[in-house]
This record gives C-alpha cells, sequence and structure tokens, in this order.
C-alpha cells in the first residue's frame, strides 16, 4: 500500500510550481521553504531586476585579480552553471551574453568570491531554475525528515526517502502528445525541454524534436541536457548516447525514441 503523500501547486518564474511530500503533515512547512528559496534565488539570479545581486557583484579589471564578495547563494548558482558548462563543452554556459561567450572558463569561484575577466556578462538563467529545484528538494527533505518532490515547470527534482515504487511522473508536453509513466529513485532530476509549448519553448527555430526528457544525477544536469539536445537535429542522438544518459526524444511525427536504459512505462 503506497504511503499518504499530500502536493500544493502555485505559479512562479512563469512557471507552474508543484511541492509533493510524503508526510501530508510536513506539506504546508515545505511550501514555505521552497517559497522562501524561490524568492532569494530570484534577488540573486534575476536579471530583469535592476536590484539582483547578478547586476551588483562587481565589474572591473579588479574582478579578475582580486575577485570580488558573492553571497553564498550566488556562489551556488554559478558554480552549477560552469559545472553545466564543463557538460556541455560550453554549449549552454553563464556567459552567452558576453563579448566573448566562450569566457566562462576564465571564471572561478572560491569560498565566497568570485574572479572574472571584467567584460564578462553573467546570465544564469538557463541553469538557475533547475539549480533551485535540486537544493528545494535537497534541503527540505533534509530539514523536514520526509520525501520531497519539487517541480519547477518541466524541471523536476526529487529527494529524501522514496515512496514506495519510486516517485511516479508523466512525461508528456501537449494533450495529445504521446505520454509515459516513469518510476525515478530520490537523488536525481527529471526534465523535459519543448519546442512547441508556448511558455517552455526553448527555440523559435524548427527543431527536429518537439520534446527531449532526460534523467540525470541532478535536475540542473538533466534540464542542460534536454535543452541542448532540443535544439539538435539527428546528432542529439548521438550525443546523449556517448553521455549515456537515460533520455527520451519526440520528434515532429510524434514518434519516440528512447536511450541509455531510460525506464519502461
Amino acid at each position: 500500500m503506497n504511503a499518504p503523500r499530500a502536493a500544493t501547486e502555485w505559479l512562479t518564474w512563469g512557471v507552474q510550481a508543484r511541492v509533493v511530500v510524503t508526510d501530508p503533515g510536513a506539506l504546508a512547512s515545505a511550501a514555505s521553504l521552497v517559497r522562501g528559496y524561490l524568492s532569494a534565488a530570484d534577488a540573486a539570479t534575476n536579471r530583469d531586476r535592476a536590484d539582483s545581486e547578478i547586476h551588483t557583484f562587481g565589474s572591473g579589471p579588479a574582478l579578475e585579480v582580486d575577485g570580488a564578495p558573492i553571497t553564498p547563494m550566488f556562489a551556488h548558482f554559478l558554480t552549477d552553471a560552469l559545472a553545466i558548462a564543463r557538460l556541455t563543452d560550453g554549449k549552454l554556459t553563464p556567459t552567452a551574453g558576453s563579448r566573448d561567450p566562450h569566457s566562462w572558463w576564465k571564471i572561478r569561484v572560491e569560498s565566497n568570491r568570485v574572479f572574472s575577466p571584467a567584460d564578462v556578462v553573467l546570465d544564469l538563467s538557463a541553469t538557475a531554475r533547475a539549480s533551485s529545484a535540486d537544493h528545494c528538494a535537497a534541503t527540505t527533505a533534509q530539514l523536514l525528515g520526509c520525501g520531497v518532490l519539487v517541480a519547477l515547470g518541466g524541471d523536476i527534482a526529487v529527494a529524501g526517502p522514496s515512496p514506495e515504487g519510486g516517485w511516479q511522473i508523466q512525461v508528456q508536453d501537449l494533450p495529445g502528445d504521446p505520454t509515459c509513466q516513469v518510476a525515478v529513485p530520490s537523488g536525481c532530476g527529471i526534465a523535459t525541454a519543448s519546442t512547441v509549448k508556448p511558455l517552455a519553448r526553448e527555440s523559435t527555430a524548427t527543431s527536429m524534436w518537439r520534446t527531449v526528457s532526460v534523467i540525470a544525477e541532478s535536475c540542473a544536469e538533466a534540464a542542460a541536457l534536454s535543452r541542448v539536445a532540443v535544439g539538435m537535429s539527428g546528432s542529439a542522438i548521438d550525443w546523449l548516447h556517448k553521455l549515456d544518459r537515460p533520455a527520451r526524444l519526440v520528434d515532429q511525427e510524434f514518434r519516440v525514441t528512447t536511450l541509455a536504459g531510460w525506464p519502461d512505462d
């Protein structure tokens, strides 16, 4: 018999946020923790806010030599973004808006200081949402002692004790698209990137793929790989296969390709 679960949803960051817990009595606390973290994350990384930390962490020649202080939260987001840049061989970077978009490799984070070329423009929008899902799930599970699922749009992280049979997640983009339900264990992430869903569209160009879903050790990693792959043509299959990540690709004719041990329905 499955253990009781409870869930709540709300809109934030332009997507549907969903929190599920294995202890119904912990739902209110879990939702409060996640809301608080997302509010702080927005203040740190949102480039549309003039008062956000990403605008004020520092600039000028001294930044490369002496570095500049940053909050632990900003250090976390930037460290995640740099790890994703390495994983994707620079296909997804936090410096895409810079004069030199490949300058990400010159950035380093040491404790709560960042060292960077003076002309680098940081943009963490490609990774901040999934990184937030990871952190929210892990810290909430640790603080409350129960299993926690945090979904921000198509980015899902799970942590803490798993429900019996694992976390059951439905993978589908729009109604009428091919759908499947997979069971994933705690401590991983699953993400779906779309080229057809208006609020989750990754590109305005016509792509071979409608959606790409990936399961990885973190939501940040899964989201990055799905976002890069959905913009690729047939080479996405070889790329994901070499990375050995379970993936599910749906093309524009609704044909489904699964890779690297994608869980059966």
